[in-house]
């Protein structure tokens, strides 16, 4: 028996896909989140449901704090596990980490990415969705300026780190054709992502009603799970929610693969 990792889980979409899975899998859950207080309440509902889950708290707002989530999950994640990235930030202004980089560039991409590496470097992985944004079509990736949020704009900004993300995803995949890598727009769901205080906040939740909610998507991503495999060897897919589309345009563009891979030889060299 794997095991499922899931980021982000103690609220919205991952506390929704927790909730889910832990009535629809039998592989035991790895719950991450910030949130302890939160995650230790999720753990004990999955189990008293009859679930298995275990929560392994951890802060993906610096490098440091991923390679210390990464090495405390290596030692509890057995081999063939799935990694659910679902944890992210839409920053409504410019903040720096402990690093010196921005903050959305980190929780969005480079943490991650940071913590999974920990992951394949021991052999645990198997499976890895990324749970993206459609937005990224909208992203234009600066290797100069993105990391450190010189180009920090409130709306491109988590673009341009959802791009970045995909785009190293598809390098992971092609550096490990062992795995089975999707990375996948969920849906619009109506979560505290992105929210903001003012006219503009009341605005925005006026608007979320409509969107649907965690649970709906929660049962979306259930389904992408059960499938048997999602991409070739070697090879990412891209899928709008449960359909497989090809790659959007801006995703292909040479200079902006380039741009993702010039920024991860330079924070990550030797990897």
């Amino acid at each position: 028996m794997a095991d499922l990792i899931l980021t982000g889980a103690s609220r919205g979409i991952g506390h929704a896909l927790a909730k889910a899975l832990a009535k629809s899998t039998e592989d035991r859950l790895i719950l991450v989140a910030r949130d302890r207080a939160r995650l230790d309440a999720l753990v004990l509902s999955i189990q008293q449901d009859g679930g298995q889950a275990l929560a392994v708290p951890g802060d993906l707002s610096s490098l440091a704090a991923a390679r210390d989530l990464g090495r405390r999950l290596v030692a509890v994640v057995r081999p063939e596990s799935t990694l659910v990235h679902n944890a992210g930030v839409w920053p409504s202004r410019r903040e720096l980490t402990p690093d010196g980089l921005e903050r959305a560039f980190v929780v969005n991409h480079a943490a991650p990415w940071v913590m999974q590496q920990a992951l394949l470097d021991a052999g645990r992985l198997r499976r890895i969705l990324l749970v993206s944004a459609g937005l990224l079509v909208k992203g234009r990736f600066d290797a100069a300026r993105t990391p450190m949020g010189e180009d920090f704009s409130s709306i491109r900004t988590y673009c341009d780190t959802k791009l970045g993300f995909a785009l190293a995803m598809r390098d992971v995949a092609t550096e490990h054709p062992e795995l089975d890598v999707l990375v996948m727009h969920p849906g619009v769901v109506r979560t505290d992502l992105g929210a903001r205080t003012g006219p503009v906040g009341w605005l925005l939740s006026l608007v979320k009603r409509g969107w649907e909610s965690p649970e709906v998507c929660a049962e979306r991503l259930v389904r992408v799970l059960s499938r048997g495999r999602w991409s070739p060897p070697g090879q990412a897919s891209w899928s709008m929610e449960e359909t497989e589309h090809p790659w959007p345009a801006v995703t292909e563009d040479v200079a902006t693969r380039r741009a993702v891979r010039e920024v991860h030889a330079r924070l990550f060299p030797g990897t």
